[in-house]
């Protein structure tokens, strides 16, 4: 069985010492308020004392430890970006940062990553010499997640939201187009007549990977789109494929992806992308 492994915050430790320390000082002002009342308030304002300069240590500490942490991942990302990976780390996320994954994998806001994914970036970070801890890739990962979704907050404020249901399955094919084109591959359509099962094949760093767009309104996407995309993955000849739906993945469809591996795009991230790359909000 495969070990996993976790990222805990070190301020856990702190909270459980602070938490033992609590009770044993309240356990102590009841023995000294059975025994020896004139002891007992005397312990009371010394805590309350003792409690106002400890929450000052902490706020001090949280700060000094908060400037650490980011001049750290100051140097962490200035490695990154000298060693040109800022967009092959961003690749990362978009790619992999919406995996289904059995065990449930590593978390942060919207996004999930298999443990496996998580521990393959490790080791090509560490052979870059982009970081030497652990924790520094959860770091970068936290940032660069945490700019991306911020960006996208703002940015869907201001803008007015089109419609997918809108869009017929021609015009949906076309703005996939032109989203790929703007995430840098070389796009190409596969024809409108007997299609095979595909609808859009890019290309990018030697990789054929192919599209199945799916424009539904009222109701999820099943197997029958994943079933068509998968037995035309060799007839196009394309390392893997992708459905994309303006709606949700029924279950059995994420489970038959996963099997096959397909990768599945649904509405809240294919939303995302829109505005990531295309700066269109999709309602």
């Amino acid at each position: 069985m495969r070990k996993r492994k976790y990222y805990y915050e070190d301020g856990d430790s702190l909270w459980r010492l602070i938490s033992g320390i609590a009770i044993f000082y309240f356990i102590y002002l009841a023995l000294q308020y059975f025994t020896n009342r004139a002891n007992f308030w005397r312990w009371v304002s010394y805590g309350v004392v003792a409690v106002i300069i400890f929450v000052a240590i902490i706020f001090l500490w949280r700060e000094i430890r908060h400037r650490f942490r980011q001049k750290h991942l100051n140097k962490v990302l200035t490695n990154l970006r000298g060693a040109r990976q800022e967009e092959y780390f961003k690749n990362f996320i978009n790619r992999f940062g919406f995996e289904n994954t059995k065990s449930g994998g590593w978390s942060f806001r919207n996004r999930r990553f298999d443990w496996d994914r998580i521990n393959d970036l490790k080791k090509i970070l560490k052979e870059m010499g982009v970081t030497s801890k652990e924790k520094d890739v959860f770091a970068l990962l936290q940032f660069y997640i945490q700019e991306n979704e911020e960006k996208l907050t703002r940015e869907s404020i201001h803008k007015k939201p089109q419609k997918f249901e809108n869009l017929t399955g021609t015009e949906f094919e076309k703005l996939l187009y032109r989203l790929f084109e703007a995430m840098g591959y070389k796009v190409e359509l596969t024809g409108r007549s007997g299609d095979q099962g595909g609808d859009l094949i890019v290309n990018k760093n030697g990789e054929r990977v192919l599209i199945q767009a799916k424009c539904y309104r009222d109701w999820s996407t099943g197997n029958a789109a994943v079933q068509q995309v998968v037995g035309a993955v060799k007839y196009y000849d394309c390392s893997r494929a992708i459905v994309i739906t303006t709606s949700h993945f029924t279950k059995e469809a994420i489970a038959l992806a996963m099997a096959n591996q397909t990768e599945l795009v649904s509405k809240d991230r294919l939303q995302g992308l829109l505005l990531q790359f295309l700066g269109e909000s999709w309602d």
